[in-house]
């Protein structure tokens, strides 16, 4: 494996996280604590922490203390395409196994 591939499947495991995936979206319109992140998510402090390093070390969100206040948000705004982009291509692949499923229920019935 390249080293390039190898790091793009490093990347798509950082993705491949439900609770990322929604703390970038709370993210999307702005910074938050890790305390609003986790009371809009409702998970553990835990929980929230460890995800909130695992997309800081990523370089995906920044983090910035003010007052002693831990507050993220999104260092590349384009993540927000790539994430349009994956949905748009889930979304077509899911049209197509419902197209597919119906072409045989159809067939099904005929036989």
């Amino acid at each position: 494996m390249s080293e390039l591939t190898e790091k793009i499947a490093d990347f798509l495991k950082i993705l491949s996280d439900q609770t990322r995936l929604e703390i970038l979206e709370l993210l999307r319109n702005g910074e938050k604590t890790s305390k609003e992140i986790q009371e809009r998510l409702g998970k553990s402090q835990s929980t929230i922490s460890q995800h909130l390093k695992r997309l800081n070390d990523e370089d995906l969100i920044i983090n910035e203390e003010k007052d002693n206040i831990n507050y993220y948000r999104i260092k590349y705004q384009y993540i927000f395409k790539i994430l349009k982009f994956i949905q748009s291509f889930v979304i077509t692949l899911q049209k197509e196994k419902i197209r597919k499923l119906s072409e045989l229920n159809i067939e099904d019935t005929l036989s």
